[in-house]
């Protein structure tokens, strides 16, 4: 006898089709000072009762062990990590998460947050989501010694197999960073370390003594990467953002991973020294926004584009456009911080901390050489705060983006915002996101 339901899915009409749950969007929000990184609901963010609350914080997950910070032999401070970076895996099954200072004393990070020996978090995502992970390790799968100070970008190459690790400094210094690590996604180890060139600043290098810190004059030599960005053209292309000379570091991977001395190929010159730098989905393009200069203090206001292929053969003209952001003045410091590709490659989302907004721009008006900004976007803090917005993440259905951002302030100070990138409005702000929350990416979980 027929019963009008197709048994594909079910032995039996009389019981319920039982379908696997569809999977949820997510964020992961780096918390820097409050040694977490927090998990958020899309769903429970976008529900306008929550609002300026809490309340879409699924989870704050710790991600600095305790240390025996006061040597009384006893392992009962939790160390200073300061996860700035957070970097999801192609698969979708790990988070990485860059830790400034590492396994750092609390005391001496607040003392001087730079030149702290670096480590990596790796969490398992399959856990973040599980209440029971909540204020403990439990998401924590292991940890990765960075190899160097100051660790800052870290990306993925697109096969999952190896990643590059920045370093901003030297060890008890803000300049000095000079090495791009190449890990092993496999052992959790660095297996190589790509040494880059000095920048040519108008002195010798290295300098008779390195800055201490920053704004100073003698900053110049040394790259002071912070973010990083992989291209699979060229069998594998590291892009960085030299916080330190004001470029951008080209690197063959497959000569990184090999050691090869040369493998730093070029240096592609933008307005000034970044810090958030991403691929197209299709790996053509880079982006880089231009966010200050180490030696004077002095901030930027533009987003480089960067074409990869012109990048490999012919460096000098690979920036095909230089788009100002966050102002229509070009006399006016805006210091972009991240720009981020859509899905679709078609938009780069922006956001621009001493300007407090964000900036979409469509990615074919800025090739051609056209008025490119689509909108610009305020952004507003529940308490009146300045926004200082900084990290981007976007679902992958293009949807929505959430942005980081609010001044370094006291625990639980930070906000993300979520914006419709369709209305291109703010249909959701999350309060209690660390302190001074940095970089923040997108997930997908049941």
């Amino acid at each position: 006898m027929r019963t009008g339901l197709s048994t594909g899915g079910c032995a039996l009409a009389l019981l319920a089709c039982v379908q696997p749950a569809a999977a949820k969007d997510y964020f992961l929000a780096s918390g820097r000072w409050d040694n977490v990184v927090l998990v958020i609901d899309l769903q429970r963010a976008l529900d306008p009762a929550n609002d300026g609350t809490p309340n879409a914080v699924v989870n704050r997950l710790r991600v600095t062990p305790d240390i025996d910070a006061k040597g009384t032999g006893k392992a009962d401070t939790v160390a200073s990590g300061q996860p700035i970076i957070v970097a999801i895996a192609p698969d979708g099954k790990r988070a990485y998460i860059s830790n400034h200072s590492g396994k750092t004393s609390p005391e001496a990070a607040a003392a001087f947050q730079h030149g702290h020996a670096g480590s990596v978090t790796v969490l398992d995502l399959s856990r973040a989501t599980d209440p029971a992970a909540n204020n403990t390790l439990a998401a924590v799968e292991t940890w990765i010694d960075s190899e160097g100070f100051g660790a800052t970008g870290f990306a993925i190459a697109p096969d999952g197999r190896y990643a590059a690790l920045a370093h901003a400094e030297a060890a008890g210094n803000e300049d000095g960073g000079r090495h791009i690590n190449i890990i092993d996604l496999r052992s959790n180890k660095v297996i190589h370390k790509v040494e880059q060139a000095y920048g040519d600043p108008g002195f010798s290098c290295p300098p008779k003594v390195v800055p201490h810190a920053a704004p100073h004059a003698d900053f110049g030599c040394f790259p002071d990467t912070n973010g990083v960005a992989i291209s699979p053209l060229g069998g594998g292309t590291i892009f960085t953002a030299n916080g330190g000379t004001n470029d951008i570091s080209v690197i063959s991977l497959r000569k990184a991973v090999a050691g090869d001395a040369g493998a730093e190929l070029a240096r592609i010159p933008v307005q000034t020294g970044g810090f958030g730098i991403s691929t197209s989905p299709d790996g053509r393009l880079i982006a880089h926004a231009s966010r200050e200069n180490a030696r004077d203090g002095k901030e930027g206001n533009t987003v480089s584009i960067i074409d990869v292929e012109k990048a490999l053969s012919d460096p000098a003209r690979a920036e095909v456009a230089r788009v100002l952001v966050g102002t229509d003045d070009p006399a006016v410091a805006t210091r972009p911080f991240v720009a981020a590709f859509t899905p679709d490659g078609q938009r780069i989302i922006s956001t621009h901390f001493r300007s407090n907004n964000i900036d979409i721009i469509d990615v074919g008006k800025a090739l051609a050489g056209g008025a490119a900004t689509l909108k610009r976007i305020a952004l507003q803090t529940p308490d009146g705060q300045p926004s200082r917005p900084r990290g981007i993440a976007i679902t992958a259905d293009g949807r929505h983006a959430a942005i980081t951002g609010a001044p370094k302030g006291q625990s639980n100070s930070s906000v993300v915002w979520i914006v419709d990138l369709q209305s291109y409005e703010v249909k959701g702000r999350v309060t209690e996101i660390g302190n001074e929350s940095y970089m923040i990416g997108a997930f997908q979980a049941n």
